[in-house]
C-alpha cells in the first residue's frame, strides 16, 4: 500500500452499520500514514464509516488507510477507539465511491442470505462420520454434531485445530472454520445445500 495520502479534513458522518457475524467479517490490512501496517478486519461498514478490529496504537484524528478484501482501498481519519479497535471516518474520491458503495451493498446482501440460512432448520444427519481436511497432508476423523443447509458443528478428537477463518474440506463440501467448540469446530459451507437436498439422509 502507498504511503502518498494527503491529510484532510474528514466531515462528521454516519455510524457503521449492526455488527456482522465472525464468519462474515471482512478481512484487511490498514498502515497509519507515515507509520505501521497492520491486519485487521471490519465489524461493520457504510460508505461513509467502517469500525475495524485490530491490535494497533492508533489514536483519533490520525489518517489511515485501510485495504479490505472484496472492498478495495478506503482511506480515513480515526473518528475514536473502540475497545478491541476503532471506527475510521471514510474519506472515499467520488470518483470511486459509487463502485465502493456498490461493492458493501453487495457484501451486504450476502450477508443476509447467509443470516437467513442460519436460522434455517439444524438436523443429525444418519450419516454423520466424516473427514475435515486442512490441505492434503492433515486429515481428522470427525463426528457431525448437527447440520444446517449453510453448516456444520463437528466433533474431533484433537487439540491442535485448523485456526478460525481456516479453509478445510468437510467430506465433499469446501468450508471456513467460523469458531471453535469445546470438542470440535463449527464450519459454514461455500455452497450452501439446496433445499431439496437437504433432509437426514445428506451426505457432505
Amino acid at each position: 500500500m502507498s504511503a502518498a495520502i494527503p491529510a484532510f479534513e474528514a466531515p462528521p458522518q454516519a455510524e457503521p452499520r449492526q455488527d456482522a457475524p465472525p464468519s462474515e467479517r471482512i478481512t484487511g490490512r490498514a498502515m497509519i500514514v507515515g507509520g505501521s501496517e497492520f491486519p485487521c478486519f471490519a465489524r461493520s461498514m457504510t460508505p461513509d464509516a467502517v469500525e475495524l478490529i485490530a491490535e494497533a496504537a492508533v489514536e483519533p484524528g490520525q489518517v489511515v488507510v485501510c485495504y479490505l478484501d472484496e472492498i478495495g482501498i478506503l482511506p480515513g481519519t480515526v473518528a475514536r477507539l473502540v475497545a478491541d479497535g476503532f471506527v475510521l471516518t471514510l474519506a472515499i474520491p467520488e470518483s470511486r465511491r459509487t463502485r465502493v458503495t456498490a461493492r458493501m451493498e453487495w457484501h451486504a446482501d450476502r450477508a443476509t442470505r447467509a443470516a437467513e440460512l442460519r436460522g434455517a432448520k439444524r438436523i443429525v444427519p444418519l450419516h454423520r462420520g466424516v473427514q475435515v481436511r486442512l490441505g492434503e497432508q492433515l486429515v481428522m476423523n470427525g463426528l457431525i454434531l448437527n447440520i444446517s443447509r449453510s453448516g456444520a458443528a463437528i466433533a474431533l478428537k484433537t487439540a491442535a485445530l485448523p485456526f478460525v477463518g481456516a479453509k478445510v474440506r468437510v467430506g465433499s463440501r469446501y468450508a471456513t472454520v467460523v469458531r471453535h467448540l469445546e470438542n470440535g469446530l463449527a464450519v459454514q459451507f461455500s455452497v450452501p445445500f439446496a433445499a431439496e437436498d437437504f433432509d437426514e439422509t445428506v451426505r457432505v
